[in-house]
This record gives C-alpha cells, structure tokens and sequence, in this order.
C-alpha cells in the first residue's frame, strides 16, 4: 500500500465513521421529533425496580409527550419528581417512572396521583400530584433488558470500550505497517 492509498484508506474510515455516527444521531433526533418529547428513552436502572412486576431493571420505556388529557389511570408516565423536597422526602436524581392511579383538573391543569407497581418498595402512592407540565410523557411500550447495556456504558463501562477500540486500533496499525516493510529488523 502507498502512501497515497494509506491517506486515502484513512480518509474513507473517517468518513464512514462520521456517517454511522451522523445516522445514530439524526435517528434519534427524528426520534425526539416524533415522539415530541426531548426525553424519547427512560432506562430502569434502580434494583428492585419500583415498577416490577410490570418493567424490570434495564428494561427501557419508550416515552411519548401527550396532551394531560390523554394522560388517565393505569397510564405509566414519566415526571420530575422534585416537588416531593416539599413532602420531606429526597429528591429522586432521574426522572420517576411510575403509574397514574388517580387523575383531577383544577385551574385548567391536569394533576396525576402516581404510585410503582411493586408494593414491597413503594408500600404508599407518590407524595403529593404531579402536574402536568411535570410529564415528559407515557410510557408507550417498553424494550426488555437492552438498557442493560447503557447502565453498564455510563457506570465506567465506556472507559473499557474506549481502552479495548484503542488497543483493536494499534494492533490493527501495527499490522499493515508491518505488512508493508515498515518495520525492519
């Protein structure tokens, strides 16, 4: 391989690169847009998970903004759930995942009564009502186990991936070098 098709090659892996990279991230951008909300993914990541036996740790909800009165009991929503400081209780550092069990409109807004479907770690119904411009949206359906995987990412798995693409990256260097009389002994 010369020079020039080496500098070539690189070019071309860039390239493609930056168009895989441009596809994942324009997907989920039209994925935002379609689903009209900017949080289109909730990832259970809390064991026990507070919604089993419905949703499990790792399983992703795939969430979509609605208007509050599309919102009614048995809807699973997503909210901030920092109004619950205001109950004496801490403030949850994600947004809660939980299901509407009761739902009132008073001075044209609509408020949910949440509560988790796993009644050993939520034994009572959310502090409190949720407003509705506290929603990210309902749940619409959810992925089993696959956000297992973004756990494990963004709890430190992204520094092995990172150490393992650049080691498979220098050997593979190291490797056409070779293959082409740059290293003498």
């Amino acid at each position: 391989m010369t020079k020039t098709n080496w500098k070539r090659e690189a070019i071309v892996t860039i390239i493609i690169i930056a168009i895989i990279a441009g596809v994942i991230l324009g997907g989920f951008q039209l994925l935002r847009l379609y689903l009209n909300t900017d949080t289109p993914f909730r990832v259970i990541s809390n064991q026990p998970s507070s919604m089993e036996p419905t949703m499990y740790y790792g399983d992703i909800g795939v969430i979509k903004h609605v208007p509050g009165y599309e919102i009614g009991v048995g809807d699973v929503i997503v909210f901030d759930a920092s109004h619950w400081y205001f109950y004496g209780y801490a403030i949850p550092p994600a947004p809660v995942m939980h299901r509407v069990v009761d739902v009132e409109f008073e001075n044209g807004h609509f408020y949910y009564k949440t509560w988790g479907d796993n009644r050993l770690t939520n034994p009572t119904p959310d502090p409190g009502w949720t407003a509705d411009w506290q929603v990210y949206g309902k749940v619409i359906f959810t992925i089993p186990r696959i956000g297992v995987l973004a756990i494990w990412f963004f709890q430190g798995g992204y520094i092995i991936t990172l150490v393992v693409l650049t080691i498979i990256t220098l050997v593979y260097v190291v490797w056409e070098l070779q293959k082409e009389g740059i290293f003498v002994e």
